[in-house]
């Protein structure tokens, strides 16, 4: 089963990466900063839906909902503290793509984050105040990531996702 679930993720890894996928980008130049714009079609060629480009505190958050029916935010991180003109973003070096999860009452939500940061490595979970788990990827966009590698990342992001709300509701993977 371990070996069915890595290969559903290298291949979702893989649609990211196809030469069909370079060719859909608008451009094939390195993302070295924050791109809204660059994060917008990404999610899109991922079919992600409900996508919602907003500011929150200064700062670019783009959200949408995964084909799986999960919520996910990718914020702009490792801004400049320089400030821009209004209507003009922020040099930000990194993007941090989140998505929450609700595991249910009565569980021991710490114990459970370490629990899948264990099982599935590719992203950091923890316990949330609020009660939730928050399964989060940093990229860093230092040096550039091209539109590919992007999705890849926003991809492998997602079927980790899928795999979590399996271990955490079983019941509803199995309808």
């Amino acid at each position: 089963m371990k070996c069915l679930r890595l290969g559903f993720v290298l291949s979702l890894i893989c649609v990211g990466l196809t030469p069909m996928g370079a060719a859909n980008d608008q451009t094939n130049e390195a993302i070295d900063h924050w791109n809204t714009n660059a994060v917008l079609a990404a999610l899109q060629s991922l079919k992600a839906g409900d996508i919602q480009a907003v500011t929150s505190e200064g700062r670019s958050v783009v959200t949408a909902k995964t084909r799986g029916g999960l919520n996910v935010g990718v914020y702009a991180k490792s801004c400049d503290p320089t400030p821009t003109p209004t209507g003009v973003e922020a040099i930000c070096h990194g993007l941090e793509a989140i998505i929450s999860f609700d595991p249910g009452p009565k569980v021991d939500r710490v114990a459970l984050a370490e629990r899948l940061n264990h099982q599935f490595a590719l992203g950091k979970f923890l316990a949330e105040p609020d009660g939730s788990i928050r399964l989060s990827r940093y990229v860093v966009l230092d040096g550039g990531v091209g539109p590919g590698n992007l999705r890849a990342e926003l991809a492998s992001l997602f079927a980790i996702g899928g795999m979590t709300g399996q271990t955490l509701w079983p019941e509803a993977a199995r309808r």
